[in-house]
């Protein structure tokens, strides 16, 4: 009798112990579609995100502007306003070392997809060309990024 009673016993709390991890995977199981379901609407706010980064950039989309003003001697001030465009900033660089200016007091600011650059230049051959000239080469290089 008391073999039986020990492997009814047995059985018994095996029973329970199963039923128990039955209850332990059903709450973990519960427990992953809630973390699931807050992942997936974690993932659409950032889509969503996304798209409203990306409907700001078209709404600042310009028409690229250059304004070159000469302060005095050989001196002048270049102000660029553009969209952003990889490497657009080197070349911007080049080309105007290329007019054989020397760029001081240089400051650059991005926003948005919309980039501006100011810069102070002096004309390192002692001359310097027409600021019109200058701000058409530079619209030119724009253009064609």
């Amino acid at each position: 009798m008391i073999d039986q009673m020990t492997k009814a016993t047995i059985i018994t709390d095996a029973i329970t112990y199963i039923e128990e991890l039955k209850t332990s995977v059903e709450e973990l199981s519960d427990q992953l579609l809630r973390l699931d379901a807050a992942r997936e609407d974690e993932d659409d706010s950032k889509s969503e995100e996304i798209i409203v980064e990306a409907q700001e950039k078209i709404n600042y989309e310009l028409t690229p502007d250059v304004q070159v003003l000469h302060v005095g001697g050989t001196k002048l001030w270049i102000k660029i306003l553009f969209n952003k465009k990889r490497g657009a900033i080197t070349k911007l660089i080049e080309a105007m070392s290329s007019l054989g200016l020397d760029l001081t007091n240089t400051n650059v600011t991005t926003s948005k997809g919309v980039v501006l650059v100011t810069s102070f230049a002096e004309g390192i051959l002692g001359g310097v060309a027409d600021s019109d000239k200058i701000k058409n080469f530079l619209l030119e290089i724009i253009h064609n990024m």
